[in-house]
């Protein structure tokens, strides 16, 4: 008898467990294609969780004391629609996770603001096998990196702490080593190259120019502001940049072997998912 008691606790059956594994196993049919857990999402949950558990020091994504990370989340961004239609304004940015100390927006799950007494606050994309995505039509320098850096831009324009407050900031693009990458022509270092972030963001502000909008100055004054800063300081301090999935698993073999192994397995797994690069 099912119990709709929805006070009841809530389990994740055993059966569930049994169906992921089932795609582990080369010589049985399975249920769904193993790249569901093979993959980049799944690869960088199981390193944050690892990195968090034991609490490494000295690396880039070192958790601040009363931190957290979250996969999914939804990060505002400064050109929100204005007018319906708007052919210049977006919706939220996706992050693949956040490290830091954040909440959720009232009446969201996933829609991210910094806590009143954040310390830290780092965003992460996790890439296995495809480039950074490319601008939008109507914005086409605006790629990926861009727009996660300013939208975090934007989230601490939004929050109650200031740039200087913030202990650890960063924007990372996790990628495996170039020896190791699918894509040819792989665009992850350029793309965060500070003045193509910087001349991607002050080009789509320009859209704004060539449409005479009425915001313009406002979002001139928000790159100065905020944007410029935070660029500036994520340049300085080197946290602006790729890391690499093979040095990650070894920072975490140095400290735990065992786990080290369980994760370099896993991301040998994925691996062999690459598609085909004559399709």
């Amino acid at each position: 008898m099912i119990n709709n008691d929805r006070n009841s606790k809530a389990v994740i059956p055993e059966r569930l467990f049994k169906i992921l594994r089932s795609c582990e196993h080369k010589d049985e049919p399975g249920h769904f294609p193993a790249t569901e857990v093979f993959n980049e999402g799944w690869m960088l949950r199981l390193v944050l969780d690892t990195l968090q558990t034991l609490n490494i020091t000295g690396h880039p994504l070192t958790f601040l004391k009363g931190s957290r990370w979250y996969s999914e989340a939804l990060l505002s961004t400064r050109f929100r629609p204005r007018v319906k239609p708007d052919p210049l304004g977006e919706g939220f940015t996706n992050a693949d996770a956040v490290i830091g100390h954040f909440d959720f927006r009232a009446l969201t799950k996933s829609g991210l603001s910094l806590a009143s007494d954040a310390k830290q606050f780092v965003v992460l994309e996790a890439k296995m096998f495809s480039n950074l995505s490319s601008g939008t039509k109507n914005a086409p320098e605006y790629n990926q990196a861009a727009r996660n850096v300013a939208c975090m831009a934007e989230t601490i324009a939004k929050g109650a702490q200031t740039l200087s407050s913030l202990e650890s900031v960063g924007f990372f693009v996790i990628a495996p080593e170039i020896g190791n990458r699918h894509q040819r022509d792989s665009n992850i270092e350029e793309c965060l190259n500070p003045d193509s972030i910087r001349s991607a963001v002050h080009h789509r502000i320009s859209a704004y120019e060539s449409s005479q909008r009425t915001e313009v100055q406002e979002l001139r004054r928000w790159e100065k502001d905020y944007f410029h800063p935070l660029v500036l300081r994520l340049t300085a301090e080197q946290r602006l940049t790729v890391l690499s999935w093979e040095k990650i698993i070894n920072a975490i073999s140095a400290v735990d072997q065992g786990c080290g192994e369980e994760l370099s397995h896993f991301y040998e797994r994925c691996l062999t998912y690459a598609p085909s690069l004559a399709s």
